[in-house]
């Protein structure tokens, strides 16, 4: 597959060229910027996979203990009621928020599609700049002819920087 890696020089050429690409569908596109772009959603699906293990965390843990309390080993202690949920509530928060940190530790990783340990755009010569002060699109497209119509379409935004590469 060809791509195209085009540079700009501020965040507001790129959203311009973002939103020009996007209204003739071309390609995939995908950016690289050293901040997220003002107007971009955010599509984490972190916040709500960690939600959900850190309340599964919660509630399974809290059974687990009700379960080895009330019927694996029970315990008649100066009068104690058989089920004194109380002393369950801070050791299964816990145990939520540790799983809640787990998934998000791990779901990051998911996320972000890492570890890759090589990718063709890394060894691009202005891609180097993508982390400090760069601001990349890559449009991936499968025939040249929608590359040659992304390539006169990209030359009238005033890019610094085009570099075509396989991958």
């Amino acid at each position: 597959m060809k791509a195209l890696l085009v540079g700009f020089a501020s965040p507001q050429a790129l959203q311009h060229a973002l939103d020009r690409l996007r209204a003739a569908r071309i390609g995939q596109l995908e950016t690289y910027a050293p901040m997220p772009l003002e107007g971009e959603p955010a599509r984490s699906p972190l916040p709500l996979l960690m939600f959900a293990a850190g309340l599964t965390g919660f509630v399974g843990f809290f059974l687990l203990m009700t379960y080895a309390d009330v019927h694996a080993y029970p315990l008649d202690i100066g009068g104690r009621p058989k089920f004194a949920w109380p002393p369950f509530v801070p050791i299964a928060f816990e145990l939520g928020v540790l799983c809640a940190m787990v998934a998000g530790f791990f779901g990051f990783f998911v996320a972000c599609r890492m570890p890759v340990l090589y990718r063709p755009i890394d060894e691009q010569e202005h891609f180097k700049e993508a982390s400090r002060a760069g601001w990349f699109l890559t449009v991936r497209s499968e025939d040249s002819e929608g590359l040659a119509e992304v390539r006169t379409l990209i030359g009238s935004l005033a890019p610094t920087s085009v570099e075509e590469f396989f991958e």
